[in-house]
Parts: C-alpha cells; sequence; structure tokens
C-alpha cells in the first residue's frame, strides 16, 4: 500500500475517533513495511492542516480538535483573567511550534473580528 492511501485511512480513522496512536493504526492493518519515520514526514509536511502529530510522533490527533481546544482553553483563561500556560500539562503532548501556529491563527482571527466589528464593516 502505498504512503498516501495509508494518510488516507489516517485521516478517516481520524475524522472518526478524534486520534490515533501510529503503531497500533500499523499493526492493527498489517502495515509493517511501512516506515514510520517516512510517513510521519509526509504527515507533518503536507497533511498539517488535517493531522496533528504529538511532540513524541507516536499519535495522530485531528488538527480541528486540537485547534478548538485551544481556543476554548484560550477563551477560558481571558474570562478567568489568568495567562494561559503553553507548558502546562494540558499542552505537554504538543510540539511548542504546532501550539505556536494554532495560537497566531487564533490570535489572528481574533483581531480580524475585532477590527471588523470596531470599524463597523
Amino acid at each position: 500500500m502505498e504512503l498516501q492511501e495509508i494518510i488516507k485511512l489516517i485521516i478517516n480513522e481520524v475524522e472518526e475517533n478524534s486520534y490515533i496512536n501510529i503503531s497500533d493504526f500499523l499493526e492493527k492493518r498489517s502495515l509493517n513495511k511501512v516506515k514510520t519515520k517516512d510517513l510521519i514526514r509526509e504527515i507533518d509536511k503536507k497533511h498539517s492542516k488535517k493531522l496533528l502529530l504529538d511532540a513524541e510522533n507516536t499519535e495522530v490527533y485531528s488538527y480541528d480538535l486540537i485547534y478548538t481546544y485551544f481556543k476554548l482553553k484560550l477563551f477560558r483563561s481571558l474570562e478567568t483573567r489568568k495567562d494561559l500556560d503553553l507548558t502546562s500539562d494540558d499542552f505537554e503532548v504538543f510540539k511548542s511550534e504546532d501550539l505556536i501556529r494554532i495560537y497566531s491563527l487564533i490570535h489572528s482571527e481574533f483581531f480580524d473580528y475585532l477590527n471588523k466589528n470596531l470599524s463597523g464593516d
């Protein structure tokens, strides 16, 4: 089975279950000849808008799920007037560059929203 076919299977599985363990997924489907390193590289480079790898590259999460979780945590921190700690247990599973990317996107969306509503458009 080709790498792209496997990634499509992963995307479908993640959409259904929110995350997968890469080793378990490959083992369950008898895909023992797949090089995990190649799979991880492919996911990281070409599918980072749908899939998010954990810091240890052992699990794959739905990008939308993590984005929504992060957004909820961020707005909860604003509501309670406490700083959001990206090094807390809530986020330790994820790579810092992914957290920064998601935070930047949320930040940008929030300021676009404010700009649109404050300017009266």
